[in-house]
């Protein structure tokens, strides 16, 4: 998947992401397991013809060490092999998670980002860590244990041609039911349930969410109660659903059991004869190769067991499959590269306005025109939209209305060439858990020490940016949890500045700064280094800037 990058995830992908290491796992399962099988194949026919051997007195002569060497060399195989399994199937799946989790990743670069809080952080950790986790485990859980199934049954139809030709009809019509028919049978009576059960874990886990989202508004207003029955209602399905499914695993491993005692039953009527003597075996099978076969079908048995599991793995991975499909963008990136926004005079705003996907509250429309060289503040009471109008601006949401660049009609908000034209400061603060001078560059990756000093000088940082213990190298803490939340403020406004973009678009930029600091920036916003061809914010501070610009209203 890291080299072909398919737009939809298949089974066949799956397999196909690293074969080479999938072939070696299963190639050592597959020793592991047919010497686990001959194991027990061989056990029962050293000791079956070393006890004969002792009847007869011929117990000097027996060669005991060759068949005692055989099954030692089995058992070690058998160990070895099992170990060997566990780390080539592990490595391959842990490569198998790497390549799906980039895969994820793929899927969100290539989301609009108007779209992308539209999915939240909950489900999308809930798709990094529990659908994949359920997807990885099928070429472990499905794939491998069939495979080690039907290699068992050929070792086993050989074995059997060799102790009596008429063996080997019970023994492949015994590989047809269990390898097919059980599976396909098994399948049909509860994949449905898995389907349901992995719904309703997902629509338990998020009413757990935002019943704990909630939790003081739901016990102020006294519906706890009613939401505790919802809860308790969703368990008891998902305890009904849980029930069946072991049911059904265990039935199916109990007939698998009967149809291997059938088998083993049939190998019986068919070798031995009732005569006037009693009961005999026929003079062309050999008792000894007899019992092999007996404790190898019993081995064989072993190995059929984890393919009733492999039906519950098989419905959990297409559920995890299809939720990981849902992440995939039909619209491809290079579809928004023939969007060029070329240098414009003048910006128009007609019946704008910001929405979220999920929202169907209506915010006031924007009109405004800006020419270069102007600025626009916009003001309104608290929620009345002037935050998500600049974030839908900034291509960070969807947006009803029109946005026109001198006489072009702008179609695409989060096409990279409109967004290459301007720098967004949101009213969230994001620092980085990297250097002083890794959160700046993020502005503008080719900025000097002096244009770094200059703009936190700006900003009334310098001072302090040189009294860090390793200046501008210095780390700062994940989420700026080492700095103040006016610290961090201005660091975010200083990237946007060391952006050098035609059009600002600021949403409080001035939150958590003191005056002297304020007038810095107005100035350099006016007349200073940082003066852009267009300026829209959003400040609840009143400000010098505001005598250079226009003001519009959305009350």
């Amino acid at each position: 998947m890291s080299k072909r990058k398919p737009q939809s995830l298949t089974f066949k992908s799956l397999l196909l992401e690293n074969p080479f290491g999938l072939l070696v796992a299963t190639l050592v399962g597959i020793i592991s397991s047919l010497a686990a099988v001959a194991l027990l194949g061989v056990s029962g026919w050293f000791l079956s013809a070393a006890g004969l051997a002792s009847a007869m007195g011929a117990a000097l002569v027996f060669n005991f060490f060759t068949p005692g060497a055989l099954v030692r060399l089995m058992a070690i195989l058998r160990t070895a092999g099992r170990y060997g399994e566990q780390v080539f199937s592990h490595d391959h799946l842990l490569g198998l998670l790497r390549s799906l989790r980039l895969w994820v990743w793929d899927q969100r670069v290539n989301t609009p980002q108007a779209k992308v809080n539209k999915q939240t952080k909950g489900d999308l950790l809930q798709r990094l860590v529990g659908d994949l986790d359920q997807i990885i485990k099928w070429p472990l859980a499905v794939v491998m244990p069939w495979v080690y199934g039907l290699i068992g049954c050929l070792g086993l139809l050989a074995l059997g041609a060799f102790v009596s030709p008429v063996l080997m009809l019970p023994i492949a019509v015994y590989g047809v039911v269990q390898l097919w028919l059980m599976p396909w049978l098994a399948n049909r009576a509860a994949l449905l349930s898995v389907y349901t059960m992995q719904a309703l874990s997902v629509h338990r886990r998020s009413r757990f969410m935002s019943v704990f989202s909630a939790l003081i508004t739901l016990t102020i207003r006294g519906h706890w109660q009613h939401y505790s029955e919802r809860l308790d209602n969703l368990d008891e399905r998902q305890r009904k659903l849980q029930a069946r499914l072991q049911r059904s695993t265990s039935m199916t491993k109990l007939i698998s059991q009967l149809m291997s005692f059938l088998l083993i039953g049939s190998f019986f009527v068919l070798c031995l004869e009732i005569s006037d003597q009693g009961i005999s075996i026929q003079a062309e099978v050999e008792a000894t190769w007899l019992v092999a076969l007996v404790l190898a079908a019993l081995g064989v048995n072993e190995l059929m067991q984890p393919i009733a599991n492999a039906v519950l793995a098989q419905g959990q991975s297409k559920v995890g499959l299809k939720r990981l499909n849902q992440l995939a963008i039909s619209r491809a990136k290079h579809e928004l590269e023939h969007v060029q926004v070329l240098p414009f005079a003048s910006i128009s705003l007609r019946e704008f306005s910001g929405r979220y996907e999920t929202s169907t509250i209506h915010l006031p429309k924007v009109n405004f025109a800006l020419a270069r060289g102007g600025s626009m503040r916009l003001v309104g009471a608290s929620g009345s939209g002037k935050s998500t109008c600049l974030a839908a601006l900034a291509g960070d949401l969807s947006y009803d209305g029109e946005v026109w660049l001198d006489d072009q009609r702008l179609t695409h908000l989060d096409a990279s060439s409109w967004r290459n034209q301007l720098a967004f400061l949101s009213q969230q603060s994001v620092i980085f858990q990297q250097s002083l001078r890794a959160n700046l560059c993020l502005g503008n990756a080719t900025a000097t020490d002096a244009e770094l000093y200059q703009v936190l000088h700006t900003l009334g940082l310098k001072e302090w940016a040189e009294a860090l213990p390793n200046g501008l190298d210095t780390l700062l803490g994940a989420q700026g949890r080492d700095i103040s939340g006016g610290q961090a403020r201005r660091i975010c406004l200083a990237r946007v500045l060391l952006r050098g973009s035609p059009l600002l678009i600021l949403d409080e930029p001035f939150d958590g700064l003191d005056s002297v600091s304020i007038e810095r920036v107005c100035e350099a916003l006016t007349h200073g280094p940082y003066r852009p061809d267009f300026l829209i914010y959003v400040s609840h501070i009143d400000t010098v800037l505001d005598q250079y610009s226009n003001s519009y209203s959305l009350n």
